[in-house]
């Protein structure tokens, strides 16, 4: 998510080259603040870059667009032993990665191999990501040439959703030891679409993998133009030399729900955005003063802020995860409630507490403005502090904050995906603000009965518990989730990302 400006003097270029007939039929055209960093399933961190890998690899199990189950993708079947820690995989047959080499049991062990045994040839980097999602994975094994076996050092019963994330897709071994660390920059797997150019900062395109297993996708090409200046792309998009924005602002979206030939779609999906309390330095190491700022944020806010593009949320769940709703009611906002904790702990006096945020997001410094006015009423004084994004981050690292802004997305549809980083202590050191530091090990006890609990409902009673717990002890306040904003030309018919925020075109039928 970096952005870097262009010359202006390449601008009549660049109208040119949007306005081009192209030799597709059926050709989309977007528009994007910023190009992904890399497209390589290990290294993927950013929502663009997701984007990319999704429709360029697949994994090997998918996700329902519309119900979320986890359906048959490259591996057909599965089963799993009795205690969790193995499962084993029967792939599909005939399947050719965009290099022509054939997709088998060795590339699937080749692909998880790479990430995580460390002194493998072909591990060029760190990938921080597959080790905090796949803890517990022991060993990947060929049983034949069309059939694998996962061994778990311990049972993980999120394990099969865990397989939908995009550093679970699966590469072409041929590619990856052919261009090494350029890879991430010619990325080859066995998905609806292949990468057909990239201009650095001006233009991707991908055109449709017209033997995909799947069945040829609806889209011949997809052209993404990098244009870090938002009003560009809005006048691109108003001259119709674009048919999708997924930049936007609040207000600019009520004269866009004016045209009739534009669509604009506003999808919750798998995210909450939390302020986090530093549990390990006074006064926050107190229970009630964590409760007491939590009966200071008023949800109303929302409202003010970001119009109807969030959701007010009691829960570190977003709706419509399994355990969303905590056990007990939420804490709500009462500032009669938050003093008499305040007095009761014996503080007369104002305390002085810092709240770090990220100095781009003016939206959310305006709704945490709005919340240090309610803590100024019950005594409590809260400098906000944006800083830049290696500032904020070495600060989460060492535990030097108070409060802090911070969300998540769920890689896979499973409450182990949200709360799991939350305690995670390596996320923590690379400057991700989460609870670590409490040193909490009740909570960990709790979610690592629900990893290894097979029966479905009772997983999500642990969940329940564990999520009620943080929230009532003050060491988080849930603030909002989001929604997936697209504004798009009405002619591609429907866009509907799904609940983790993922947009695959291969979905796409244009009318």
């Amino acid at each position: 998510m970096k952005i870097k400006m262009k010359a202006l003097a390449a601008l009549p270029l660049l109208i040119l080259a949007l306005a081009a007939p192209l030799a597709a039929d059926r050709v989309i055209r977007s528009g994007s603040l910023v190009e992904p960093s890399a497209i390589d399933p290990a290294q993927v961190w950013d929502d663009t870059s997701s984007f990319y890998v999704c429709n360029i690899f697949d994994t090997l199990v998918q996700l329902n667009p519309q119900t979320m189950k986890i359906e048959p993708s490259l591996a057909v079947r599965w089963e799993t032993s009795q205690d969790g820690c193995n499962w084993t995989f029967h792939l599909r047959h005939d399947v050719r990665f965009h290099d022509g080499t054939a997709f088998d049991a060795d590339a699937v062990v080749f692909t998880f191999f790479r990430q995580m045994d460390p002194a493998n040839p072909n591990r060029l980097q760190d990938y921080p990501l597959f080790k905090d999602i796949f803890t517990f994975l022991k060993t990947v094994r060929k049983i034949d040439p069309y059939q694998v076996q996962f061994i778990l050092s311990e049972p993980f019963f999120p394990f099969l959703a865990s397989l939908t994330v995009e550093c679970a897709a699966i590469v072409s071994p041929t590619a990856v030891k052919k261009f090494g660390a350029e890879f991430a920059h010619n990325p080859v797997g066995t998905g609806p679409f292949k990468l057909k150019s990239w201009n650095k900062d001006k233009r991707l395109v991908l055109e449709a993998n017209r033997e995909y297993w799947r069945g040829r996708p609806a889209v011949d090409e997809y052209i993404d133009t990098i244009e870090p200046r938002s009003e560009m792309l809005n006048n691109y998009f108003k001259e119709g030399m674009l048919d999708i924005l997924y930049s936007y602002s609040i207000s600019k979206m009520v004269s866009y729900k004016k045209q009739d030939w534009v669509k604009v779609i506003a999808t919750p999906y798998f995210s909450v955005t939390f302020a986090v309390l530093n549990a390990a330095r006074p006064p926050l190491d107190r229970q009630a003063v964590r409760q007491a700022l939590g009966h200071a944020w008023d949800p109303r806010a929302l409202k003010l802020v970001f119009q109807d593009y969030t959701l007010p949320i009691h829960s570190l769940l977003p709706r419509g995860l399994m355990a969303d709703e905590p056990t007990g009611p939420p804490i709500g906002f009462s500032l009669d409630r938050a003093r008499a904790l305040l007095k009761r702990e014996g503080f007369d006096r104002e305390i002085q507490l810092e709240m770090l945020l990220n100095k781009d997001d003016g939206l959310l410094f305006q709704l945490c403005s709005m919340y240090a006015k309610n803590l100024k009423q019950v005594g409590v004084k809260l400098k906000l502090t944006r800083l830049d994004t290696q500032a904020y981050e070495g600060r989460i690292a060492r535990g030097d904050y108070d409060l802090a802004y911070s969300s998540w997305i769920a890689d896979f549809p499973d409450p182990d995906s949200m709360l799991f980083p939350l305690l995670s202590e390596q996320l923590q050191k690379q400057g991700f603000a989460n609870i670590a530091g409490a040193k909490r090990q009740d909570l960990r006890d709790l979610l690592t009965a629900a990893r290894r609990e097979r029966d479905a409902k009772k997983r999500q009673a642990l969940y329940k518990n564990l999520n009620r717990t943080i929230i009532a002890d003050g060491l988080v306040i849930p603030l909002f989730q989001d929604k997936r904003v697209i504004i798009f030309n009405r002619k591609l018919g429907n866009i509907q990302p799904n609940p983790l925020g993922k947009f695959f075109l291969y979905d796409l039928q244009m009318k």
